[in-house]
């Protein structure tokens, strides 16, 4: 269809229609390998944090409390096992 297409706009011959054809083919192989490759695997390096404070610990602890995340039992055991 698209080769029909082509010879209908005017002076296009059978080689310039072969190189286009190709063209064509290897743009849409070049898509479909893109999307078929597996990824890259991206390999993410830490560096050693800070150690955290006492303070900064129990800040997070009443933030997640406040927040609702921890119940007010699972707050008071984490406090614990912080301040031990």
């Amino acid at each position: 269809m698209l080769s029909t297409l082509l010879l209908l706009m005017g002076n296009i011959g059978g080689a310039e229609l072969l190189i286009i054809t190709v063209l064509l083919l290897a743009l849409i192989l070049a898509g479909i390998w893109r999307l078929l490759r597996p990824a890259k695997h991206t390999v993410i390096v830490q560096q050693p944090s800070a150690p955290v404070s006492l303070a900064d610990e129990l800040l997070k602890l009443q933030q997640l409390y406040e927040q609702g995340v921890l119940t007010a039992q699972e707050f008071e055991e984490q406090k614990k096992r912080v301040l031990r």
